[in-house]
C-alpha cells in the first residue's frame, strides 16, 4: 500500500508539476487567467473579476482567486499561472483512488489513478492554464464523497461526507457557475432510482445543500451588492442563451461532438480494447460502483451533447468514470488471460511512437529550413522531442516483451507519462501565434515606451495586458470577450474604431503610440506606415511603434 501511494504521488509530481515552467503561456485562455488574477493581487479586489481593468463576468470567483493566491506564492511565472490547475487533477486523482481502495482493492485504486492521471485530455489540460480542470477537480471531489455517503452505514460518518458534497459542489459552482449543479444531480438521482433507494432524494440533500450556501451564497451577496448586473448577465447570457442558443451559440458544434473527444481524450488507454470498457458494464452492472461509475460517464456526456454550445473540455468530468470502468476491464482480463487485444493496442502505439521518432529525425536532416518543425534557435527542443519519443518507444516494447503481466500495464502508463512531459518542453515556440506571442512581445518589450498609448485587438489584449503589466489597453476595431465591460460609462474611449483611432493619432500629442495585434483586423495602420518608427512581425501578427507628436 505504502509503495502504491508513493509511486502514484511521484508520477502526479512528474507528470503535473514538473512540466509547468516548460513551454510559453498561451493566448487567449491562459494570458486570461493569469491577467484576471495578476489584477486581483495589485488591486486587492478579490470579489469583482475583471480583465484589462474592465468587468469580466463570464465566470465566477473562485477559479481566479486559486490562481492569484497560486501566483501569490509562486510569483508570475508559468508555474504559478498554471499551479492551480495541476493541484485540481492531484485532489480529484486523491479522491479517486481512496473511492475505489474502499469500495474494491489496491490493484484497481492504484490502475484506476494510472489511467486517469495519464489520460491526453486530463493530463494536457490540467497542466494548461484553464478553469475546467478546476471545475472537473471539485466535481470529481463532489461525486466520490456522495458515493461513500450513500455506502456508509454510520450516520455519523454520513454526515460528514455529506458536508463535503455541498462544501465540493458549492467550489464548483464558484468556479464555473450553475452548470457544476447539474453534473451531480445528472448521476445522483438516476444512480439513487436504479438503486431502487428514491426515498433517500428526500433525505440526503439538506445537509449538502446547507454546505452549499455555506460555501457560495458569502460571495453571491457581495458580488449582487457591488455589482448590481452581474446576476442578470451572468445567468441569461452565460448559461440560459449559450445552453440553448442554435445557430448563434458560441462554439456551437453537432451533437456527436463529444465521441471522438472522449475518443481521443481517452489515449492512449481508449486504443488498448473495447472489451476493456464493455466486459464490467456486461458483468458486473448489479455491483453499485459500476452502476454509479456508468452513470457518471454517460449522463454528462449525454448533457453536454444536447447543448448547443460545445467545447472539448467540458467533459472533462467523465474522465474519473470512464477509469473506474477501465481499471476493472483491464484488470480482470489480465487476469483471465485474455489480454491478447491488449497487447495489440500496445503495438500500436509502440508503432506511433516509434514512427514518430524516425519522422522527425528525417525532418531535421532535410535541407530546407521551411520544412523544418524546428528552426534555428531551437535545436534544444529537437533533441528533447527526440530522446522523449526514443525513450517512450523502448519502453511500450520494454511493456510488450520484457516483463510480466502483473507490470504491464504500469509499464505502459509510466511510457505514456515520459512521452507526455517530455512532448511539453518540445513545443515549437514558432509553431503558432498563440504559442509564440510571448516570445515575440518580450523580444519586442525594449521597443515600448514607458508612457506609451498600448493598443491591441481582442486576440493580444490578454497577452498584451500580462506581458507588460497593463490594464489600461485599447481595444482596436475588435471587442471580442471584452463586450461587456466596454459598455460601462467608465470604459468610454477603450474602445476605438477606425475614426476614434484617426483621432488618437491626431491628439496623442507627447504619448507615443504602440499597436500590437493581426495585420487583417488593423488594416487602418496602412495609413499611418510611413510615420512608425519599428515595425516588427510574427507570422500574421505585427508590433508597429508611432512616435509622439511633440517633443
Amino acid at each position: 500500500m505504502k509503495k502504491t501511494v508513493v509511486g502514484l504521488i511521484l508520477l502526479y509530481l512528474f507528470l503535473y508539476l514538473l512540466p509547468l515552467g516548460g513551454r510559453s503561456l498561451v493566448t487567449p485562455d491562459e494570458m486570461r487567467y493569469g491577467e484576471i488574477a495578476r489584477e486581483m493581487n495589485v488591486s486587492g479586489d478579490y470579489i469583482v473579476p475583471r480583465l484589462n481593468g474592465l468587468r469580466y463576468f463570464e465566470k465566477p470567483v473562485l477559479g481566479h482567486v486559486l490562481n492569484a493566491g497560486s501566483m501569490r506564492v509562486f510569483g508570475e511565472t508559468h508555474f504559478g499561472v498554471r499551479f492551480a490547475s495541476a493541484a485540481s487533477v492531484g485532489l480529484a486523482a486523491w479522491a479517486l483512488f481512496l473511492l475505489v481502495l474502499h469500495k474494491r482493492d489496491e490493484r484497481t485504486a492504484a490502475l484506476a489513478t494510472l489511467i486517469y492521471l495519464t489520460s491526453v485530455m486530463v493530463q494536457g489540460i490540467g497542466t494548461f492554464s484553464t478553469l475546467d480542470s478546476m471545475v472537473s477537480g471539485f466535481i470529481t471531489l463532489c461525486l466520490c464523497a456522495f458515493y461513500a455517503a450513500a455506502t456508509e452505514p454510520s450516520a455519523g460518518r454520513r454526515a460528514g461526507y455529506l458536508v463535503g458534497v455541498g462544501i465540493f459542489a458549492g467550489c464548483a459552482f464558484l468556479v464555473k457557475g450553475f452548470l457544476a449543479f447539474a453534473v451531480p444531480v445528472l448521476v445522483i438521482v438516476p444512480f439513487l432510482l436504479w438503486q431502487k433507494q428514491w426515498k433517500r432524494l428526500f433525505t440526503l440533500p439538506w445537509i449538502p445543500i446547507l454546505g452549499i450556501l455555506a460555501t457560495a451564497l458569502p460571495w453571491c451577496i457581495m458580488i449582487a451588492l457591488r455589482e448590481a448586473d452581474f446576476w442578470n448577465y451572468f445567468f441569461w447570457e452565460e448559461h440560459i442563451h449559450r445552453f440553448t442558443a442554435k445557430g448563434e451559440a458560441q462554439h456551437s458544434e453537432p451533437i456527436w461532438f463529444f465521441i471522438p473527444v472522449l475518443i481521443i481524450g481517452a489515449m492512449p488507454w481508449a486504443l488498448l480494447s473495447p472489451m476493456a470498457l464493455f466486459r464490467p458494464i456486461k458483468e458486473r452492472l448489479g455491483e453499485p460502483l459500476v452502476r454509479y461509475a456508468l452513470i457518471w460517464l454517460l449522463a454528462p456526456f449525454l448533457f453536454f451533447s444536447l447543448s448547443s454550445g460545445k467545447l472539448p473540455t467540458y467533459i472533462l468530468p467523465c474522465f474519473p468514470a470512464l477509469a473506474i470502468l477501465l481499471s476493472i476491464g483491464l484488470l480482470e482480463l489480465f487476469d483471465r488471460q485474455r489480454d491478447k487485444p491488449v497487447r495489440v493496442g500496445m503495438w500500436i502505439f509502440f508503432s506511433l511512437t516509434a514512427i514518430a521518432f524516425i519522422g522527425l529525425v528525417l525532418t531535421g536532416l532535410l535541407p530546407i529550413e521551411e520544412a523544418k518543425i524546428y528552426r534555428e534557435g531551437e535545436l534544444g527542443k529537437f533533441f528533447i522531442v527526440i530522446a522523449t519519443l526514443g525513450t517512450s518507444a523502448v519502453l511500450y516494447w520494454v511493456a510488450i516483451k520484457r516483463v510480466s503481466r502483473e507490470w504491464r500495464l504500469p509499464m505502459f502508463g509510466i511510457a505514456t507519462a515520459v512521452l507526455m512531459v517530455g512532448m511539453q518542453f518540445g513545443v515549437p515556440s514558432r509553431g503558432s501565434v498563440s504559442s509564440g506571442i510571448e516570445a515575440f512581445l518580450l523580444s519586442n518589450e525594449i521597443h515600448l515606451p514607458e508612457n506609451a498609448i498600448l493598443a491591441g485587438d481582442s486576440r493580444t489584449v490578454h497577452a498584451l495586458c500580462f506581458i507588460f503589466k497593463r490594464d489600461d489597453i485599447y481595444l482596436l476595431r475588435s471587442k471580442g470577450e471584452l463586450d461587456y465591460g466596454l459598455a460601462y460609462p467608465e470604459a468610454a474611449g477603450r474602445y476605438l474604431d477606425d475614426d476614434d483611432f484617426v483621432q488618437l493619432m491626431e491628439t496623442r500629442g507627447r504619448r507615443p503610440v504602440v499597436v500590437v495585434g493581426r495585420k487583417k483586423r488593423l488594416g487602418i495602420l496602412k495609413e499611418y506606415e510611413s510615420e512608425s518608427i519599428y515595425v516588427d512581425s510574427f507570422r500574421y501578427l505585427t508590433f508597429t511603434v508611432f512616435p509622439a507628436l511633440e517633443n
